[in-house]
């Protein structure tokens, strides 16, 4: 990751600028910021979305340990860093409002790409993340694409180019805190995946489900 170094220490002054970025995930871009006020409501801004709950990269599950109950705990060892995102309950408000869904819960995942995991760790904070593109248009899939994007959204954020992604399902979305967990999405990690190291099986309401946006987009 040596080539990476220049463009890695330019996203970092950018973050810590409260300016937004363009990263990559395991499967299309993303963008977001540090998870305060000002990239917040940027975020909301160039993505029409009035309430919070876009998705927050963290960079290790040590950041949200003593909110996974058991079943989290398994899911998180399995498969963070990747591409699953575990929806939590967050009591004390450790995580800000503005990155929360309407019913308090926050969407965390370790992300599996390594320049964007190289960032978070670096910095040691976490960030939000929500598709690069266009409401309603396919997510990028080249930081060229994305930036077209952010750009047609009123911003130019700086990109961290990690070259072609290969595209494919949004994340894992999985729901924690209820009696057993509940599969609100299902991604590139799939059912049986999951239930490999559970105690509970997923509840997986009819249709597959949604609930909330994914975040990413990935």
């Amino acid at each position: 990751m040596t080539s990476y170094e220049g463009p890695l220490r330019e996203a970092r002054r950018h973050l810590e600028a409260g300016e937004l970025v363009i990263h990559p995930t395991e499967a299309v871009y993303g963008l977001g910021g540090f998870v305060e006020d000002g990239p917040l409501a940027r975020l909301r801004g160039l993505k029409n979305r009035p309430a919070g709950g876009f998705v927050v990269l963290i960079p290790s599950a040590r950041n949200v340990a003593d909110l996974l109950d058991s079943e989290g705990s398994a899911l998180a060892r399995a498969f963070w860093p990747g591409p699953l995102t575990l929806v939590l309950d967050d009591p004390g408000d450790r995580f800000h409002p503005g990155a929360k869904a309407p019913d308090g819960s926050v969407a965390v995942r370790v992300p599996g790409h390594p320049l964007t995991l190289r960032l978070l760790r670096d910095t040691g904070r976490p960030m939000t993340s929500t598709s690069a593109n266009r409401p309603g248009a396919p997510p990028a899939v080249t930081a060229r694409g994305a930036r077209e994007a952010a750009v047609s959204l009123g911003t130019e954020p700086f990109a961290l180019d990690a070259g072609p992604l290969p595209g494919g399902a949004a994340s894992t979305l999985v729901r924690l805190g209820e009696s057993c967990p509940i599969l609100i999405r299902q991604g590139p990690l799939d059912l049986l995946e999951l239930n490999e190291v559970l105690r509970l099986p997923l509840s997986v309401p009819p249709g597959g489900g949604r609930g909330r946006e994914g975040g990413e987009g990935n």
